[in-house]
C-alpha cells in the first residue's frame, strides 16, 4: 500500500480542537481500496481501529488511542457529472461547495464554512444557514456491519438533527449529490456573507470544534449557556468562549480531561436552571 504509516503519533495535530494523547498507529490511505483493506483486515484480527476525516467535531482522549486510526482526507475522488457530483469521503465539505459555487451550482451555500469532511458531514448531517446534508444527498456507498459494500439510497437513511441512521453502523466511503443550476456570482455572494457571519459570531482564531451541544427545540444552547453564566468560564486551558457560548476553545494547553469538565459543569448546571437537557454535537472518543 502506498498511504503513510506513523506510529505513536501526536493526536493533537489529527483535530481542530489541538487536545488529545498519541495513536499507536495513522494510516493515511492514498484511495478506498487502501481504506477497506485495513478496515476489514483490523475487524478480522480484532485490532481496534476507528476512522476519522479532519477531526473537526471530535474531542481524543489524553490517553490517546490504541490500534489503528484511519484519516481519510486522502479518499478524495470528485466526479461530476452535469448537477449531480460523486464524491469520496475524506474530500473537503468546504471545498466541495466552493467547486459548485465554480461549477454554477445551488444547494451547498451552507456548507462554505463547515470545516469537516463528506463523510463525516454525511454521517452527522451536517448543517448550517437552514441548510443541511440530507437537503441535496441523494445516495451513499457505505461498508455495513457485516463488512460488505453497498450503495443506500436517500430513502433508506433517516435523518435528524445533526445525526443520521449510519453513525456507528457503517463506514461511509462516498456520498452522491444533486445539485441545482444557477448564478455563481450569486451563490458565491451567498456564501461570502455566510462566511462573514462566521468571522463575527464564531471564535475562528482560537482552536475549537464547532458547536458543543445542539440546539434544544425552540431555544439556543448558546443563549441557555450564557443565562446559566458559564460564558468566558475556564477549567485549566479550556475556556467557554466569550464569543459564543456555545464554543469552548483551548488557549494552547487544554486537555481532554478539561474539555469534559466544563461540559458536564454546563450540562447539570443548565439541567438544574432550567430543566432542559442539553446533548453534546461534538464526540468524545473513548480510549478504550
Amino acid at each position: 500500500m502506498k498511504g503513510r504509516v506513523e506510529r505513536q503519533f501526536p493526536l493533537k495535530s489529527l483535530n481542530t480542537w489541538r487536545i488529545g494523547g498519541l495513536a499507536e498507529a495513522v494510516f493515511w490511505p492514498e484511495n478506498e481500496e487502501e481504506l477497506m483493506a485495513v478496515w476489514l483486515s483490523c475487524h478480522e484480527k480484532e485490532i481496534p481501529v476507528r476512522l476519522f476525516g479532519r477531526g473537526s467535531n471530535v474531542l481524543f482522549p489524553d490517553e490517546g488511542l490504541t490500534g489503528v486510526t484511519i484519516i481519510s482526507t486522502g479518499v478524495a475522488q470528485c466526479v461530476w457529472g452535469g448537477s449531480q457530483v460523486r464524491v469520496g469521503a475524506g474530500y473537503s465539505l468546504a471545498r466541495l461547495s466552493q467547486d459548485a459555487a465554480e461549477c454554477g451550482y445551488t444547494g451547498l451555500e451552507f456548507a462554505r464554512g463547515i470545516p469537516g469532511t463528506v463523510g463525516g458531514a454525511i454521517v452527522m448531517n451536517a448543517g448550517a444557514h437552514g441548510g443541511s446534508i440530507q437537503d441535496v444527498l441523494v445516495e451513499v456507498k457505505i461498508i455495513n456491519r457485516e463488512g460488505k459494500v453497498e450503495r443506500l439510497g436517500k430513502e433508506h437513511i433517516e435523518f435528524g438533527y445533526r445525526e443520521c441512521s449510519l453513525r456507528d453502523q457503517a463506514i461511509v466511503l462516498e456520498g452522491v449529490f444533486c445539485l441545482k443550476a444557477g448564478d455563481s456570482a450569486t451563490i458565491r455572494q451567498i456564501m461570502s456573507e455566510n462566511l462573514a457571519k462566521r468571522k463575527v459570531t464564531q471564535p475562528l482564531e482560537l482552536p475549537n470544534a464547532g458547536s458543543v451541544f445542539r440546539n434544544p427545540d425552540g431555544d439556543s444552547a448558546g443563549r441557555l449557556i450564557e443565562a446559566a453564566g458559564w460564558k468566558g468560564k475556564t477549567i485549566g486551558g479550556a475556556q467557554v468562549s466569550l464569543k459564543h457560548a456555545n464554543f469552548i476553545v483551548n488557549h494552547g494547553s487544554a486537555t481532554a480531561l478539561d474539555v469534559l469538565n466544563l461540559i458536564h459543569g454546563i450540562h447539570t448546571d443548565v439541567q438544574t436552571k432550567f430543566g432542559v437537557e442539553l446533548k453534546t454535537e461534538v464526540r468524545y472518543i473513548s480510549p478504550n
